[in-house]
C-alpha cells in the first residue's frame, strides 16, 4: 500500500520541522531579553485533547519579547506534531470511544474517554452474521434462541432472521441499552449510532430503541412491555 510509506514520510517531515521550530525558539529566547511592549499583553497556550491553541493576546499585538516568542514557537512545534500523531495511529482505533461495561441494565456501552457531540459510537450492522429461516431457531435450546433475539434482533417479516456465524464476535450495538431520554441517536444515513451531546468519561451511551427498530421487532416489543418477560410472538 503506497499510502503507508507516504504517511510515514509526511510524519517524519512534520517531526523534523517541529523540532527545528522548537530549537529556533529556544535559540531566540537565549538572545532576546524579555521586555513588555503592550501594557496588558497576555499569552496562553493550552493542550486540550490533543489539539493546540496558539498564544492569544488580551489587548493589542504581542511584541517579540522572549517568553512570548518561546510560547509561540513551542505551540507551532506542537501543532506540527499533532497531525503526525494521528497519521501514526492504527486507522481502525482512531475513533474508539466506548467499550462494554456495567450499565444501567446489566452490560452497557460505557465511554472510555470524553465523546464529542455527533461522534460515531458504533455501527448497526452485524458483520459476522447471516440470514437463516426463522423456523430453524426451533432446533436450538430456548435459552440460546432468546440470546440470539436479544443480541442480534434480526427477525424479518419474510420469515428469515439474522444469526451470528461466529457467536464470539458480538457487535457493540448489541450492548447498547434503551433509555426514554437517551444521549445518542440513530443516524439513518450512515446506519450507525451517534452521540447527541458530549458524553463524559464513564457515562453510559443509550438510545431509544423505538427510533430505529420496527414495531414488530424483539427489542421494540420489549420496550413496549417494559422489559417484563419475553415477547410471545417470538419463538
Amino acid at each position: 500500500d503506497i499510502r503507508t510509506p507516504l504517511s510515514l514520510c509526511v510524519s517524519v517531515f512534520m517531526i523534523v520541522a517541529g523540532s527545528s521550530l522548537l530549537f529556533a525558539s529556544l535559540s531566540s529566547f537565549a538572545a532576546i531579553q524579555p521586555r513588555a511592549v503592550c501594557r496588558h499583553a497576555a499569552t496562553a497556550m493550552n493542550l486540550i485533547d490533543g489539539a493546540v491553541q496558539l498564544p492569544v493576546v488580551a489587548d493589542g499585538v504581542a511584541a517579540a519579547d522572549g517568553p512570548a516568542l518561546v510560547q509561540l514557537m513551542t505551540a507551532a512545534a506542537f501543532l506540527a506534531l499533532v497531525p503526525a500523531r494521528r497519521l501514526l495511529q492504527p486507522q481502525g482505533l482512531r475513533d474508539v470511544y466506548v467499550r462494554p461495561g456495567k450499565g444501567s441494565h446489566g452490560v452497557g456501552l460505557i465511554a472510555i474517554r470524553s465523546v464529542p457531540k455527533r461522534a460515531r459510537i458504533c455501527g448497526c450492522e452485524a458483520l459476522y452474521a447471516e440470514q437463516r429461516r426463522t423456523a430453524s431457531l426451533l432446533w436450538l435450546p430456548a435459552e440460546v434462541r432468546a440470546t440470539v433475539h436479544e443480541l442480534w434482533d434480526g427477525v424479518d417479516r419474510d420469515g428469515t432472521c439474522t444469526v451470528p456465524r461466529d457467536f464470539e464476535v458480538v457487535p457493540l450495538v448489541s450492548f447498547l441499552n434503551h433509555a426514554a431520554a437517551p444521549n445518542c441517536y440513530y443516524d439513518d444515513q450512515e446506519n450507525c449510532i451517534r452521540a447527541s451531546r458530549r458524553l463524559r468519561k464513564g457515562e453510559e451511551a443509550t438510545v431509544d430503541y423505538r427510533q430505529y427498530q420496527e414495531a414488530d421487532s424483539y427489542t421494540y416489543q420489549q420496550v413496549a412491555a417494559g422489559f417484563r418477560g419475553k415477547p410471545k410472538t417470538y419463538l
